[in-house]
């Protein structure tokens, strides 16, 4: 029993740090109390199954998974086309989620519809910026891309790669609608922030998740 406790409670701070989660966010999202969480990773109290439950979900983990001779994880997530939750981000700007989530997940893959002149980060907006990547794919219309100090305008079937650390905005050109498809390499932490904001935006029960801001003027 004590191996198991000890093997519980270095999962929990494992996954809590690689979520870059903290006790309090872990908290909020399973609604376990942050005492509770800390007591746990240091072996100060014998959790309950109810509350091992509560935050193994907190923190997108399998229940199972606690106990596990060898960490595992669900490695492969399908998404049946009927099935992708869609958003209005902003008005004027739909967005389709095209993949399901992993643990440690990093990718995102969205299909994203803009009427002329919306995207991310236009207007007074400040620029999106998150460690990772980002490649977007036009599909129809034209787009206006800004990264850094550059302006790149594409046409249907262009499309940029570019390091997302640098300020960056994406608005469709005047005329027109464009429909891209943009896929982005980003923290875990940024990842939960959008899977939280896909399950209040559509009603769906979504899996809580990792979940804070990367940095300022990220969306």
């Amino acid at each position: 029993m004590d191996e198991d406790l000890k093997r519980i409670a270095q999962r929990i701070r494992s996954w809590r740090d690689d979520a870059g989660l903290t006790l309090q966010r872990l908290g909020d999202l399973s609604s376990v109390s942050a005492s509770t969480i800390h007591k746990i990773e240091n072996l100060q109290t014998v959790p309950t199954i109810s509350v091992l439950l509560k935050v193994a979900h907190g923190l997108n983990r399998r229940p199972s998974e606690l106990l596990a001779e060898v960490e595992v994880g669900r490695k492969v997530s399908v998404t049946r086309s009927a099935e992708r939750p869609s958003l209005e981000v902003v008005p004027g700007a739909m967005a389709e989620h095209l993949i399901g989530m992993i643990p440690r997940n990093k990718l995102d893959a969205w299909r994203v519809r803009l009427e002329p002149g919306t995207g991310a980060g236009m207007g007074e907006t400040p620029a999106w910026h998150f460690s990772g990547e980002m490649a977007i794919l036009v599909e129809e219309g034209a787009m206006e891309v800004e990264v850094g100090d550059e302006t790149y305008h594409l046409e249907t079937g262009d499309s940029i790669h570019f390091d997302s650390s640098l300020p960056h905005r994406w608005v469709a050109g005047e005329g027109l609608p464009a429909e891209v498809i943009a896929l982005a390499v980003m923290p875990e932490r940024l990842q939960g922030d959008l899977r939280e904001r896909v399950a209040e935006m559509t009603g769906a029960v979504a899996v809580p998740a990792v979940g804070e801001k990367d940095s300022a003027g990220e969306s």
